[in-house]
């Protein structure tokens, strides 16, 4: 029996099992069974184990054979060294790399055991684990797309925890979202430092929003600070923080270098004419930059001066926010004036500012001479009827501005009506967008607006829409002046029966399917139709598409299906109303029935 401690070979694995194999199945295998202590275990042997063992095998095989003839060699004797005796495995060894559990003597001394001594290796095994653990199934490694949530949240925490404040449960949700939006948390500087430290190494945020939380001016500069590091982050929100003149300042600095950044709002922020300096040095260094939201500051005359530089020299900016502001005098002459030396602007908004008249006829001529504006906002600027018409001049010629918004200025319906009949008219005008707001038009302009949009794409946004009466109380008196006379004419003919053909002959006396202007009047005063000698001259003008003196028929019959398109127009619209009006009474009832109901 075998010594605990002590290795043994397991004993399905002996001499009379090496008979019938070429190899020892210790080689073979390169594993046996062999007891440590109370417990079984397998030892393995490395390939490199394998082959030292057999080369020393056929090394002693040689030497038995005795020595070659002729050599005077002496056998080796079998007497045991003291390096084989210290080489003998003590009770206890720890597995591992082990030296030999059997000595040379032994081997030689005792031939029963010869062929059970091959199987035994001398410092060359390995031994690698216990056959007990084999059943047990490893763990698998943890996925790196759940290590790494873990890991942005951790730093989050770990920053909170070295500043010594609270962590904000839903900015922590936010850590592995591609954007970070805390807008009205009011995590003040300390929070927004404890925020740039965890998104130093932050590989999956792009955008950040922190729009009114406070951060100031100290947050300001630990999240520029950051931003020099963190490269990831394309869209920038620190508006209403009022980060003032210092905050900008480290913004400005970080801006010059940063070639990432594609989006800054810096809104509500409390800057002044003398931040007007470090705003036009980000337009002048930086070229990545696509869109700047400057709107809700203070920026002034001398402010506008500064920027105007700036703006006409950077061809990369696509769109920026100038709104709310106090742009007014030179400062908003030299705006208007630096469009005609900038090619990268997109879309320009300078609502809410004092540009006047002088302003609008600059505007006008760098609408003129610029061809990739798309967009204007210039409502709420009180601009009044003589400064909308240079302005028209200018947006009429245009052959890049697709959308003008007008809404809060001084419009009327009439001038409502020009404006329209401006880019109406207008060959070379791409504006496919007309924003007036809330202010007041007419059933003509709906009429107007018919006819232009069956000519060419164009969307108009409008207030309430003024109803006038028609005003036929006398014989003669005519229309209203502000309805359309062609559309009163072929409305006359529908209420009667009338058909085109029927007026054509009733008028061409002599055959020739064309009536002269004269002839035309006559026989509109004979009929009575509510028309005065101002505005059936109106209407001929409008007939008299070729301009050859004469209405012929092709054109009454142009004329008339004008007038059907705007009449199926007007009553879907009346449909609608009527629809919406069922709706609220509906919605009336429900109202009223439950407030009985809780009576």
């Amino acid at each position: 029996m075998a010594t605990p401690g002590t290795p043994v070979l397991s004993p399905e694995i002996g001499p009379a099992t090496m008979k019938n194999s070429s190899k020892p199945a210790f080689i073979a295998t390169g594993r046996s069974e062999v007891q440590i202590g109370s417990k079984a275990t397998t030892l393995y042997l490395s390939s490199s184990s394998l082959k030292l063992h057999d080369k020393r095998c056929h090394s002693r095989e040689s030497t038995n054979a005795g020595p070659p003839l002729g050599t005077g060699s002496l056998p080796q004797s079998p007497v045991q060294s003291e390096t084989d005796r210290e080489t003998v495995a003590k009770p206890g060894t720890a597995p591992g790399r082990s030296t030999a559990y059997s000595q040379r003597s032994e081997r030689e001394d005792n031939p029963s055991r010869g062929s059970v001594s091959r199987l035994q290796p001398i410092r060359e095994f390995t031994f690698t684990g216990y056959d007990i653990m084999a059943d047990v199934t490893p763990e698998p490694p943890e996925p790196e797309e759940e290590i790494k949530p873990r890991k942005r949240l951790q730093a989050y925490l770990d920053s909170c925890s070295h500043l010594g404040i609270t962590p904000v449960t839903y900015l922590s949700r936010q850590m592995s979202n591609k954007g970070i939006v805390m807008r009205n948390h009011s995590i003040g500087p300390i929070g927004a430092r404890a925020l740039a430290i965890a998104l130093l190494n932050n590989d999956t945020v792009t955008n950040l929003d922190l729009e009114d939380d406070g951060i100031e001016a100290e947050g300001a500069k630990a999240i520029a600070e950051m931003l020099e590091i963190n490269t990831n982050i394309v869209d920038v929100n620190l508006s209403e923080n009022c980060i003032g003149s210092q905050g900008l300042r480290a913004i400005s600095d970080l801006m010059v270098n940063n070639q990432v950044i594609q989006s800054l709002d810096i809104s509500g922020s409390s800057l002044v004419d003398s931040d007007a300096h470090l705003l036009a040095k980000i337009l002048q260094n930086n070229t990545t930059l696509r869109e700047l939201i400057l709107s809700h500051n203070g920026i002034c005359e001398q402010g506008g001066y500064i920027l105007a530089t700036a703006i006409a020299n950077n061809d990369t900016l696509r769109i920026l926010d100038l709104s709310w502001n106090h742009l007014r005098g030179k400062g908003s002459l030299s705006i208007a004036a630096s469009l005609q030396k900038n090619i990268g602007l997109r879309k320009l908004d300078i609502a809410w500012n004092g540009f006047s008249k002088n302003d609008a006829i600059v505007l006008s001529k760098s609408l003129k001479e610029n061809t990739t504006l798309k967009e204007l906002d210039i409502s709420h600027n009180r601009l009044e009827k003589e400064a909308l018409g240079f302005l028209m001049q200018g947006v009429k010629d245009s052959d890049g501005l697709e959308i003008l918004r007008l809404g809060g200025n001084c419009i009327t319906p009439e001038l409502a009506m020009v404006i329209l009949t401006c880019i109406g008219q207008s060959e070379t005008c791409r504006v496919n967008l007309l924003d007036f707001e809330n202010n007041e038009v007419d059933e003509e302009f709906l009429t107007l607006l018919d006819d232009i949009q069956s000519t060419k794409s164009l969307e108009v946004v409008y207030g309430h829409v003024i109803k006038r009466e028609n005003g036929r109380g006398r014989k003669g008196d005519g229309i209203d002046g502000n309805l359309d006379a062609v559309y009163e004419l072929y409305k006359y003919m529908s209420e009667h029966n009338y058909r085109v053909i029927d007026l054509m002959k009733w008028l061409d006396k002599d055959g020739s399917m064309s009536v002269s202007r004269d002839e035309f009047k006559r026989g509109m005063m004979t009929a009575e139709v509510p028309l005065t000698e101002h505005q059936l001259d109106v209407m001929l003008d409008k007939l008299d598409m070729d301009g050859d003196g004469e209405v012929d028929f092709s054109e009454l019959l142009i004329g008339e299906r004008a007038f059907r398109r705007q009449l199926r127009r007007k009553q879907e619209r009346e449909k609608a109303a009527r629809k919406e009006k069922k709706n609220l009474q509906g919605i009336d009832k429900i109202i009223l029935s439950s407030l009985s109901d809780k009576t």
